[in-house]
């Protein structure tokens, strides 16, 4: 996240620096003739943590158990007709709404010229692209106007978020049916697809890498348990872990060794189709703690073969601890990478 935020930083000061151009204060100039009824950003802040659920990842390497069942069942209780449910959606995970064709896609075109999330969570950026992108709309500016005085560098700022040609590229509304009708496409149950769309903590990039991700392991069993795991998500820190894990897994399945099953008993595991398991990892830097050394040993993942991968590194206690237990450590995995 702090990759992500530094990333941000740099947008808002070159979306600081555009409007100060003359192009845009002639455009601003213009903007309120553009008839319109109103144009709001919908990003709505997540829901308070489910009492009982820690907020952190360490979740997921601790007991052995399904986890969040409650906050899954939450989510799934819905009286919203069902005409209104596209529209429930798109608030809950981040959308745009205005009264005028065409500002929409002049934001995502935005959000793609500075490399960045239209979907971020960080609500300055959120809100430096709204006025921008409403001004080049309503101005008849254009965005290509405004991106060609974007600095070359921005084109290599934001390489860690899940932000994708297809994000940026595709309408919110369409989006959010693509990605419900993908996990439709798996043969996943009504309940498990709804509690998964409407988790607030997943913004409309995180949930798109985490359904294009699990859609990649396609012909491996247990892509159900994981879109339950997933629905529990109760921050965003352990959404876009498990959105992460499903990248993770899917470059795996599909570049490194084919996969055969997945679980999501506590977190996300998966086994070849030569039965060894494969657990992945994306953090920063895993110490030896009490928790790891009781996840490390658990009986269920105790096989001939295991192997953790990870994007960061692991303490050399961890990393000597693992080798002694078994397993085999791979370290600052990159999607991006064989």
């Amino acid at each position: 996240m702090l990759q992500i935020r530094v990333a941000e930083l740099a947008a808002l000061e070159q979306l600081e620096a555009v409007s100060k151009t003359e192009a845009f204060a002639a455009a601003l100039g213009s903007s309120a003739m553009r008839p319109v009824k109103a144009a709001q950003q919908l990003i709505t802040k997540p829901v308070h943590t489910a009492k009982g659920i820690p907020a952190g990842v360490e979740r997921f390497f601790g007991r052995v158990k399904r986890g969040a069942e409650n906050a899954w069942e939450t989510a799934t209780a819905s009286d919203t007709p069902s005409a209104d449910r596209a529209e429930e959606v798109a608030r809950r995970v981040g959308g745009i709404s205005v009264d005028a064709l065409g500002y929409e896609q002049e934001r995502r075109q935005l959000a793609k010229g500075l490399r960045v999330d239209p979907y971020t969570t960080n609500t300055v950026l959120a809100a430096k692209l709204d006025d921008i992108a409403w001004v080049t709309f309503a101005g008849r500016l254009g965005v290509n106007a405004v991106t060609a005085v974007l600095v070359p560098g921005s084109l290599a700022m934001s390489t860690t978020t899940f932000t994708t040609d297809l994000v940026w590229d595709t309408p919110t509304a369409e989006l959010v049916r693509l990605n419900e009708q993908k996990l439709r496409d798996m043969g996943l149950a009504d309940d498990v697809v709804r509690a998964t769309m409407r988790n607030p903590w997943y913004t409309l990039s995180v949930l798109t890498a985490f359904v294009t991700g699990l859609e990649q392991l396609q012909g491996v069993t247990g892509r159900d348990e994981v879109a339950k795991l997933a629905a529990s998500a109760a921050s965003e820190d352990q959404a876009r872990f498990l959105a992460e894990a499903m990248q993770m897994l899917g470059r795996h399945h599909t570049m490194v060794v084919p996969l055969s099953t997945l679980t999501a008993r506590g977190t996300v595991t998966a086994r070849t189709r030569g039965g060894a398991v494969v657990v992945p990892a994306p953090v920063d830097y895993v110490a030896w703690t009490q928790r790891g050394a009781e996840f490390a040993r658990r009986p269920d993942l105790n096989d001939q073969q295991h192997s953790v991968w990870l994007t960061g590194k692991v303490s050399p206690c961890a990393q000597r601890e693992l080798t002694a237990l078994g397993w085999t450590v791979h370290e600052e995995v990159r999607k991006e990478k064989p």
